[in-house]
């Protein structure tokens, strides 16, 4: 087990991925002002969970340490990457 701070690779594959998931969102809901609402509400759902994944991990994340700590971003992660199939699915 390696007591190694996360990597700056790392942190800025973090970064790029919450900002362009913020700046999904922040189009969403411009859509949805501008042109019409989603005819499901579980789009508004979808939307924040994928905003919230990166900062909740974050905050379960660090009162853990090792395994457990990876853990929590691989399961937030996998979250992430099921709400972006879902999105396709749905068609955007």
């Amino acid at each position: 087990m390696t007591r190694r701070t996360a990597g700056s690779f790392f942190v800025a594959g973090t970064l790029w991925t919450g900002l362009v998931i913020g700046l999904a969102a922040a189009l969403g809901v411009g859509v949805a002002i501008t042109d019409h609402a989603p005819h499901d509400l579980l789009h508004v759902v979808y939307g924040v969970l994928a905003v919230g994944a990166l900062p909740g991990a974050a905050i379960v994340a660090g009162a853990r340490t090792g395994p457990r700590q990876t853990v929590v971003w691989a399961v937030a992660g996998i979250v992430l990457v099921i709400l972006i199939l879902r999105l396709f699915q749905t068609g955007g």
